[in-house]
């Protein structure tokens, strides 16, 4: 394993989602401030997800022919630049503008970002893989914590301050340029091999459905909790480590997943983990106290077990494509995920956003059944 590109990727992955993740938490001050309802919110939560995720395999796509190792620091910039500026937008309209700019900038991360992380791991590519998405998901942990501190000493205007660390991260990949270079050529040696090897289309079609049902519930839960939580009377900051909780664990989890999927399979870590989330989220809600936060760290670690084993198990249905398959599974699948947000926008403004919540626990059991069938090119 190469420790340099996967550093500056697994770094530039949680400088990425953390700023990407500011949303969540400062959306209850703009539900005040324009006066929004449910299906606005989650028409924003779905745009910021659907445009960063759904023209993520166009970047994977490019970046399997030509790559382009500009991709990961002009998307660290581009991302800290429009949704640092969130906090002043005047109007509801430029609202979306600025999310819509923010997710070019994390499309054209992730595809490039975890192509580097893919080749410089070796033959650990699950483990490795697990370290960019724990990047990640670590980000999306520190996002709302940060945002909520910001948020409460500055107001709106303190979202300002998250461009200082994106600028920081895009120069650092850049100075280091030479590594992904290196991790480049190695790409493209191992897709001029591969590029023959018949695609399995029907389960990676399998493991789209799978991706979106895990990525409807996460992006539901990150816009919705906190929402629910500042009806029930629970300030900024409570709300913001409640997110805290589940996403750092959900970190953990995602290390632990990727790590046993290199040795049990990558088939039984993807099935148990979302079988086993309904439960484990059903008590973190109907439980109060410690025991709350108990479940939703283990509801968190077990949601992010397969992220990035998903990563992986595309890579190996699509080989001499990594690009690609990145992209679909970091991207198409998170986009319509996205759109699910949506969906369950209305729903609660149709039902109540309790209803809509308990709809979204159940979706994970549905991948966790669909994973139960599913076959890699590799045991």
């Amino acid at each position: 394993m190469r420790k340099l590109p996967i550093a500056l990727a697994v770094l530039g992955h949680t400088v990425v989602d953390s700023t990407q993740n500011l949303l969540p938490v400062v959306m209850p001050l703009l539900v005040d401030h324009f006066r929004l309802n449910y299906a606005q919110v989650g028409i924003a939560a779905a745009l910021l997800n659907l445009s960063s995720s759904v023209i993520q395999p166009i970047f994977g796509w490019v970046s399997d022919r030509c790559p382009m190792r500009w991709f990961i620091p002009a998307g660290i910039l581009v991302t800290g630049l429009f949704m640092s500026a969130i906090g002043l937008v005047p109007s509801y309209s430029m609202l979306l503008v600025l999310i819509a700019c923010t997710g070019l900038g994390t499309a054209a991360f992730h595809p490039a970002a975890s192509m580097a992380v893919a080749q410089a791991s070796g033959n650990q590519r699950g483990f490795g893989m697990s370290f960019f998405s724990a990047g990640g998901n670590l980000g999306f942990a520190i996002g709302p914590v940060t945002a909520a501190w910001l948020l409460t000493r500055f107001g709106l205007h303190g979202t300002l301050f998250l461009f200082v660390p994106c600028c920081l991260m895009a120069a650092a990949t850049f100075w280091w340029r030479s590594a992904l270079v290196e991790t480049e050529r190695a790409s493209k040696t191992e897709g001029d091999s591969a590029r023959a090897t018949r695609i399995l289309w029907g389960p990676l079609n399998i493991l789209c459905a799978y991706i979106t049902l895990r990525s409807w519930t996460y992006s539901g839960f990150l816009v919705f909790l906190p929402l629910l939580l500042h009806e029930q009377g629970v300030s900024l900051v409570q709300a913001g480590r409640a997110l805290f909780v589940f996403l750092f664990f959900g970190a953990i989890g995602g290390m632990l997943g990727g790590y046993l999927s290199d040795r049990i399979g990558r088939q039984q870590v993807m099935a148990v983990s979302l079988l086993a989330f309904p439960f484990l989220m059903s008590a973190a809600i109907l439980l109060s106290g410690p025991w709350k936060f108990v479940f939703l760290a283990l509801a968190g670690a077990a949601l992010l077990a397969s992220f990035s084993v998903t990563v992986v198990f595309a890579q190996d249905l699509m080989p001499g494509k990594l690009g690609l398959a990145s992209g679909l599974t970091l991207g198409l699948g998170f986009g319509t995920g996205g759109l699910g947000v949506g969906i369950s926008g209305f729903l609660a403004d149709a039902l109540g956003l309790w209803m809509s919540l308990w709809l979204l626990i159940l979706l994970p059991g549905i991948g966790g059944l669909l994973a139960l069938g599913l076959r890699s090119r590799r045991r």
